[in-house]
């Protein structure tokens, strides 16, 4: 059973939510694609080595932990993550605005962003901007 203080916290950043994403005019991502494009990211861990992503009621910026052990209903779930990500905290896909996909990762590794943009794009229709130093692909319209 949830303690009140729980609820009362839960109810708050889901209003904190809901008013952030009220600035925009278009969600582009749904929970189903989500799943879908996790498992891919997962299946393709071994080329997508950096992620990092930004939450609508702020600015700063996380980075997602997701690896080939990674598994559904375990670290990922229908409406989210549990905690694999910088901030150590529970995080709802429709709390995220963009994802980047970094080329450089550290000094000596890069990642392939035409590579990992035509993985993304086999899983379906995404908005994504390439450029030479990352792929971002946004979640929301304004």
């Amino acid at each position: 059973m949830r303690t009140k203080k729980a609820l009362r916290y839960d109810e708050q950043k889901t209003k904190e939510i809901d008013s952030a994403i009220s600035k925009f005019s278009q969600p582009l991502m749904s929970n189903s694609k989500w799943i879908k494009l996790i498992e891919q990211i997962v299946d393709n861990a071994d080329e997508i080595k950096k992620i990092l992503f930004k939450k609508v009621q702020n600015d700063k910026i996380g980075e997602l932990y997701l690896d080939n052990g990674s598994i559904f209903e375990f670290d990922y779930w229908q409406t989210g993550f549990e905690g694999n990500n910088s901030f150590n905290d529970w995080l709802e896909y429709r709390e995220i605005e963009y994802l980047i996909f970094p080329k450089v990762i550290d000094s000596q590794t890069n990642q392939d962003l035409d590579r990992i943009f035509t993985l993304i794009k086999e899983v379906g229709e995404f908005y994504l901007e390439l450029d030479e130093n990352e792929l971002k692909l946004v979640c929301y319209k304004i």
